[in-house]
């Protein structure tokens, strides 16, 4: 006996259902409709609570009313402000008064972007045009902001 005669032996050989009879698919008929018919209830008392539950006011939750509470007593009170006198106050640093640097790396050879006064460099490049390029994208953001050029000697070139 072969190995494929094992798995010969154990196959079994589909067997022909006989023709159900008439009676037998009426009730099967008649348990469709009637599985059909609970599935359309179902549906339909799925889409009357759902129109219910839209309806329904939405609920603030805690967090949500004590914020509106304290956005509330900050309208009421007056602004801090306007108790101080005019010369306390500084002025504010605007976003548009930054200036661009654009200079040489001496430890890389690498041309960077850095803001003046920050530790580190904004963004480095390999050609001094690339880094004019991205500047100007920079400049665009911020109003008001200028650029100062450097030679690779790190003297100013323009202001």
């Amino acid at each position: 006996m072969s190995f494929f005669d094992i798995f010969k032996k154990k196959e079994k050989k589909p067997s022909v259902e006989e023709p159900k009879k008439d009676s037998e698919l009426k009730t099967i008929e008649k348990e469709l409709k009637a599985i059909e018919m609970e599935m359309e209830r179902e549906t339909e008392k799925n889409d009357v609570e759902w129109a219910e539950f839209k309806e329904k006011p939405v609920e603030e939750t805690k967090e949500e009313t004590d914020m509106a509470e304290v956005k509330k007593k900050a309208a009421e009170k007056p602004p801090a402000a306007a108790k101080k006198p005019a010369a306390a106050k500084k002025p504010a640093a605007k976003k548009s008064d930054k200036v661009w640097h654009i200079t040489k790396r001496t430890e890389d050879e690498m041309w960077q972007v850095k803001a003046e006064g920050a530790a580190k460099a904004t963004k480095l490049f390999r050609t001094k045009a690339e880094a004019e390029e991205y500047v100007k994208t920079l400049v665009s953001n911020n109003e008001g902001s200028r650029v100062v050029k450097h030679k690779k000697t790190r003297e100013f070139q323009s202001k």
